[in-house]
């Protein structure tokens, strides 16, 4: 099972496999004060074969957050299995999913974040500034 892509948002659902992504993109998160929680909806969307998705094939995920020195913040992972009853064996298959992540950010920078399922592994930049957006 492959990563495709991670995009972190505001708000998403997802339905029938299609997704609605609200804020789709944002990497900078203005707050008040530090620190403060910082909570991201992240859509995922994974690419696999058929027999990646067979009922008694399990996956990992892992989700690291990183401060902007590297110091680990949020390590969170598990376990999970994916229905492919209806997939087609003679191509790559998508699944679209969505994961919430929360951390607290103590001070502003470059905080990462790193998702993982199976051997593959996507790593994006969330951005903390504190003080108010530019009018």
């Amino acid at each position: 099972m492959n990563i495709d892509w991670v995009i972190p948002c505001r708000y998403g659902e997802v339905h029938d496999n299609l997704g609605f992504l609200s804020g789709a993109g944002i990497d900078t998160f203005w707050l008040d004060e530090l620190p403060k929680e910082v909570v991201v909806t992240i859509a995922v969307r994974l690419l696999a074969t058929s027999d990646e998705l067979t009922s008694d094939q399990s996956h990992t995920a892992r989700s690291v957050i990183r401060d902007p020195f590297g110091v680990v913040v949020s390590d969170v992972s598990g376990e999970f299995l994916a229905d492919g009853s209806d997939a087609r064996t003679e191509w790559l298959n998508g699944l679209m999913l969505l994961t919430v992540i929360r951390f607290e950010a103590a001070i502003d920078g470059t905080y990462m974040f790193e998702h993982a399922v199976d051997a593959s592994h996507k790593e994006i930049p969330l951005h903390i500034v504190q003080g108010q957006p530019p009018a």
